[in-house]
């Protein structure tokens, strides 16, 4: 069983309204490099009282992590790659930064398999190609040691599905160590690491303005508090004194709990 911690359930909040459940774990798996599955985040849906209030019916291809052109390359290359091996062409092709556990959830969730025997382990018989349409190789195909196409020095940065910037900060680990949210990075370079149960808040909700200026480190519970009562402006000053309302209701409730 998946143990939800507080971002990642604010995160479904956040992301829930307008999206299927499909859409949901690809954004979420591709966020916290998990492999969540549909059912889990139907059933905590169902256990939040989270309504997406989608259509039944699907109107595009194009939702979720990837487009329906994307979906289509990795349906054609799908046979005889490992996981990493067609993490690498996608990436390749689109200059995407999709993970093996990505594109490993991804398959799973839609029961697409390379026909390797095991769990996608086994040697394919074009390894060595990587990136390649042909099984034989040629000049172009990866060598050991040899730098990606789209390989991205520290420093870059991007801005990911939900507005926020991304900045890479180490060649190493997984993708979420390797990328960072840079308004995380500028925060705890002056004032150190962000305690648990705490998030970062845009005074003005723009993604985009990351001075310090414009950060705000809250509770979690305070965070809850402000989406509820729609405490949120586009106007600094009204959210620096929706944090203050916050309070008063955090506070309030807890008066009454005791009571009770």
């Amino acid at each position: 069983m998946h143990r939800w911690t507080n971002e990642q359930k604010q995160y479904i909040r956040e992301i829930a309204q307008g999206r299927y459940n499909s859409e949901i774990v690809d954004l979420f798996n591709y966020r916290f490099e998990t492999e969540i599955s549909e059912s889990q985040i139907k059933n905590f849906k169902a256990n939040n009282k989270i309504r997406s209030d989608v259509p039944r019916k699907r109107i595009t291809g194009d939702e979720g992590l990837f487009t329906q052109e994307q979906k289509e390359f990795i349906q054609r290359n799908v046979d005889g790659r490992l996981n990493q091996e067609l993490a690498e062409l996608v990436n390749k092709e689109f200059n995407l930064q999709i993970s093996t556990k990505q594109m490993k959830a991804w398959k799973h969730n839609r029961g697409l398999s390379s026909g390797l025997r095991g769990s996608e382990g086994q040697d394919p018989p074009n390894k060595g190609t990587k990136g390649l349409y042909n099984v034989g190789g040629n000049r172009t195909s990866f060598k050991k040691g040899q730098q990606a196409l789209n390989y991205k020095p520290v420093g870059s940065e991007r801005i990911d599905r939900d507005g926020y910037t991304l900045i890479k900060v180490s060649d190493e680990g997984l993708w979420n160590k390797r990328w960072r949210h840079k308004h995380k990075v500028i925060w705890e370079e002056k004032h150190g690491p962000i305690p648990k149960g705490h998030v970062i808040l845009f005074a003005d909700q723009n993604r985009r303005n990351i001075s310090l200026d414009n950060l705000i480190m809250i509770k979690q519970s305070q965070l809850s508090v402000l989406n509820k009562k729609g405490l949120l402006h586009n106007d600094a000053e009204l959210t620096k004194t929706g944090i203050i309302m916050a309070d008063i209701y955090l506070k309030i409730g807890e008066r009454k709990r005791r009571k009770k």
